[in-house]
């Protein structure tokens, strides 16, 4: 799946998304103050990631295509794209956890709102631009969309179980 890649760009690219990862994970620590949100969203990037990767596998295996540096985009956008639904849940818990009857599962309502919304925004941006797309980039947008989607639905679910 490396085959043209050089040690260098191997380790730009996970050091880019080591990096996103960490500061994503310390700043929502930092401002949710919450453990539950913290592992939700370590949960939430986990997800991504092996979304991210089987998704580039299958790929790499359905167009016998090596995988080039325009695939390096994929977890990337995936990774901007989870951070965005994940700050949506942090602003809204830090926005109402001192208000007066506060309760987790409003919470969780207003981010399902969000949730759905987000995933009908990247489902019609990715059908819009769909078909001016050579193969190989529609394959990239189609692992990027599904590997955010799945890991944002997959986030709100798990939140039932971790946010009480």
């Amino acid at each position: 799946m490396w085959t043209n890649w050089s040690s260098l760009e191997k380790i730009q690219e996970l050091s880019l998304l080591l990096g996103i990862f960490l500061i994503s994970i310390l700043a929502i620590h930092y401002m949710a103050k919450n453990r539950s949100i913290t592992l939700l969203s370590i949960i939430g990037f986990v997800l991504a990631a092996l979304l991210n990767l089987l998704g580039l596998m299958i790929i790499g295996s359905m167009f016998t295509i090596t995988i080039t540096e325009v695939f390096r985009i994929v977890p990337l956008l995936t990774s901007i794209l989870l951070v965005s639904n994940l700050g949506i849940l942090v602003g809204f818990y830090i926005h109402k956890k001192h208000k007066k009857g506060f309760e987790i599962e409003k919470i969780r309502v207003e981010y399902f709102a969000d949730t759905v919304k987000q995933t009908i925004f990247l489902l019609l941006l990715g059908s819009s631009i769909f078909l001016f797309l050579t193969p190989q980039t529609q394959a990239i947008l189609v692992v990027c969309i599904l590997s955010c989607v799945g890991s944002i639905w997959c986030i709100y679910w798990i939140s039932k179980y971790l946010l009480k």
